[in-house]
C-alpha cells in the first residue's frame, strides 16, 4: 500500500523535533562543561561575585544531555519506522503523541497562569518603565502559550490520525486487514509515563535535594531508600500495564490513591510545601539571597499545580477502570484454546 501523506509528514516532524532535542543536548553538555570549569577555576576572570555553583550541577546537566539524546534517538528510530510503514512505529508514534499532548497541555496551563497572575518586577526597573516591562512579560508568556498549544495540537492530531482505519491498514501490509492491539493507547501512555517516572526517581537518588512525603523530608540513606522504593513501584506499574497484567492495574490504582492522599496533605497544610521549596532554594544557592515571590502568587501556583495533580490522578483512575476488560482478555485466548481441542 502506498504510504499516506500524513505518515510521511509526521515522520518529517519527528525528525525535526529530534534534531531540536539534539540541539538541546549539545546546549546541556556545553553548560555542564562551563559550570565544571567555573567550579574548578573558582569563577571566570572579570565576572561579578555570585553564589558558588554546587558540585553536582554539571552532573545534572550531563544527565539532561543523555535524556535529550535518548528522546532524539527514539524520535529518529520511530520516523524511520514510519517511512517503512512498520507496525511498531505506529504504536510508538501514538505513545509519543500522547506524551507530547499531556506535557504540552501542562505547559500551556502554566503559561496562561503566568499571564493572569501579576508577577513581581525587579527593584532595578525604573518606575516609569514598569508597565512596559509587565506588558512585554505578558506578551512573552502569550507567545510561549501559543507555541505549547500548537505542540499539544500536534500530539492530539497524531492520536486521532494514526487510529484511523485507512492509516492502520497501511501499516498491516494487507489492505482490509487490521490487526488490533489488545492494549489501549491510553494504557500504553500511562505505562510509559510510569517507566519514565521510575528513571526520574533513580536520578533523584543522586541529587543532593531532600525527598519529601506527607510533608516529612528525608536526607541521606533515608532519601535514597525512599526514591528506590518508588522507582521499583513505578517501574512495576509500567511493566504490569504494558503486559496487561491485572496486578499491574491494581498496583497503579493503589499508587494513584496514595498520590491523592499525599496531595490532600499539601492542600490542607500549604505551609509544608513552602518549607520544602525554601529548603530547595537554600541548597541550590546557599550564598545568594532569594527573591521572594508574593505569597498570593505562590499560593495560586501551588493550588493550580495540586488541582491539576488531583485531576490527573482521577483521569488515570478513570482510564484504568474503563479499560479493566482489556486486562481480563489477556487470559481468554488460553481458555478458548484449551476448551476447543476438536
Amino acid at each position: 500500500m502506498k504510504r499516506p501523506f500524513g505518515v510521511s509528514f509526521s515522520a518529517v516532524l519527528l525528525i525535526l523535533g529530534s534534531l531540536f532535542q539534539l540541539l538541546m543536548a549539545v546546549g546541556m553538555a556545553f553548560s555542564g562543561v562551563v559550570l565544571r570549569t567555573q567550579i574548578h577555576s573558582g569563577g571566570f576572570p572579570g565576572a561579578t561575585a555570585a553564589a558558588p555553583v554546587p558540585d553536582w550541577m554539571p552532573v545534572f546537566m550531563y544527565a539532561f544531555c543523555v535524556f535529550f539524546i535518548a528522546l532524539a534517538a527514539w524520535g529518529i528510530v520511530t520516523a524511520v519506522g514510519l517511512f517503512r510503514l512498520r507496525r511498531w512505529a505506529r504504536y510508538s508514534v501514538l505513545v509519543i503523541g500522547g506524551l507530547v499532548a499531556v506535557f504540552s497541555f501542562v505547559q500551556l496551563l502554566v503559561m496562561l497562569l503566568m499571564m493572569l497572575v501579576p508577577l513581581p518586577v525587579p527593584p532595578t526597573v525604573d518606575a516609569s518603565q514598569m508597565q512596559t516591562v509587565l506588558a512585554i512579560t505578558k506578551v512573552v508568556f502569550g507567545v510561549m502559550a501559543f507555541v505549547h498549544a500548537i505542540v499539544c495540537a500536534v500530539g492530539v492530531s497524531w492520536l486521532v490520525y494514526f487510529n484511523r482505519q485507512k492509516v492502520r491498514e497501511a501499516f498491516t501490509g494487507e489492505p482490509g486487514t487490521v490487526v488490533e492491539s489488545r492494549r489501549p493507547i491510553l494504557i500504553s501512555v500511562i505505562a510509559v509515563l510510569n517507566m519514565i517516572g521510575a528513571v526520574s526517581c533513580l536520578l533523584m537518588v543522586f541529587l543532593p535535594l531532600p525527598g519529601v512525603i506527607f510533608g516529612w523530608m528525608f536526607d541521606g540513606w533515608g532519601k535514597a531508600a525512599l526514591y528506590l522504593v518508588f522507582a521499583g513501584l513505578t517501574a512495576s506499574v509500567g511493566v504490569g500495564l504494558w503486559q496487561l497484567k491485572e496486578w499491574g492495574r491494581l498496583l497503579a490504582l493503589a499508587m494513584q490513591a496514595f498520590g491523592l492522599v499525599n496531595t490532600a496533605v499539601y492542600i490542607l497544610r500549604p505551609a509544608l510545601m513552602l518549607r520544602y521549596v525554601a529548603e530547595i532554594q537554600q541548597r541550590m544557592t546557599p550564598m545568594q539571597p532569594q527573591m521572594q515571590l508574593p505569597e498570593r502568587f505562590q499560593a495560586t501556583m501551588y493550588s493550580v499545580s495540586f488541582g491539576f495533580g488531583v485531576l490527573l490522578c482521577i483521569a488515570i483512575v478513570a482510564v484504568l477502570i474503563y479499560y479493566r476488560k482489556a486486562f481480563q482478555r489477556a487470559v481468554e485466548p488460553l481458555q478458548i484454546e484449551s476448551a476447543s481441542p476438536l
